[in-house]
């Protein structure tokens, strides 16, 4: 795991970690970052301390539980096995927890607008009855999100990453998935896929992250072998015709990844609709980054 600069400051001593932070850590229930001197208590009481009350809270406490522990046995990170022990210790004290908020991390501001627009998702889901109606997966859902932005933070574990990635897709999907309704006279037929990528500012270019959405998309569409209708989007920012044309090579540049990914191209409609359907409403000329998407749907 990466060394963050507050471990130079404990050569100094333990009331110096803090100082080297250069982190906001307003508003957060665990402050940023952790202290290596300090798991071994973090992780104990988070273990001996007060059960959760809800099935939720103790599937989400026992993940950050497990998780802290891969921190420190498996990659040495103590500094982040203390932060997440202590957010397993916090869990009982209030069940509201949330995933971490990407603005405390060390992401530039695309970045941060990208993975918030992820992290929406995920709390209205949660805050929508998920935690009570299916509380192991919603907290697999939540720690496999932290376990994303921690491991994307550092950069350098590409394959757990994606791993954790995957997993979160995997818990979001059966979140997503609605439950079949009592009496029905026939099988509901099963809601389409949707992913959805986000590119820079004026740029049809494939992020990091967005990569590991396209490969889920593909991974989807390998499953089920459907039909794949790809929409590109602009946001309100410049002349509409401009943006009509930058919408289609969004588009173009994301069939062009999943055919390099397996997908058939003569199972993909591809479209694109500029400016006209933006997800996040703003006056005209306003640069929106959730509104630089391409959306992905695989029936």
């Amino acid at each position: 795991m990466q060394l963050r600069p507050s471990f130079i400051c404990a050569i100094g001593g333990i009331a110096l970690l803090s100082a080297c932070s250069s982190v906001d850590n307003s508003g957060t229930a665990v402050p940023y970052g952790g202290n290596p001197f300090t798991y071994g208590n973090s992780v104990n009481g988070a273990i001996t301390g007060t059960e959760p009350s809800t099935a939720f809270g103790k599937a989400l406490k026992a993940e950050y539980i497990a998780y802290a522990q891969r921190e420190a046995d498996e990659w040495y990170d103590f500094f982040d096995a203390d932060f997440f022990a202590k957010k397993a210790g916090k869990v009982a004290e209030n069940e509201t927890i949330l995933p971490e908020d990407p603005a405390n991390w060390r992401f530039d501001a695309e970045e941060i607008a990208q993975k918030r627009a992820v992290r929406d998702e995920l709390i209205a889901l949660l805050d929508d009855g998920k935690r009570e109606a299916k509380p192991d997966t919603a907290a697999i859902a939540q720690a496999r999100f932290d376990c994303w932005i921690e491991e994307s933070e550092e950069g350098w574990q590409t394959d757990l990453i994606s791993q954790c990635w995957k997993d979160f897709e995997a818990a979001m999907a059966e979140l997503r998935a609605e439950e079949p309704k009592e009496m029905a006279p026939e099988p509901v037929a099963a809601a389409p896929r949707l992913f959805t990528i986000f590119f820079d500012f004026d740029s049809t270019a494939i992020t990091p992250v967005s990569e590991r959405v396209l490969d889920a998309a593909a991974e989807q569409w390998a499953s089920s072998m459907s039909n794949v209708t790809v929409v590109g989007h602009t946001d309100a920012s410049g002349a509409a015709s401009y943006n009509q044309g930058l919408s289609e090579r969004r588009a173009s540049s994301a069939l062009s990844e999943l055919t390099k990914r397996g997908v058939k191209g003569d199972m993909v409609d591809s479209e694109a609709v500029g400016e006209s359907d933006l997800l996040i409403p703003t006056p005209d000329g306003v640069r929106e980054p959730r509104n630089r998407r391409v959306t992905i749907s695989i029936d």
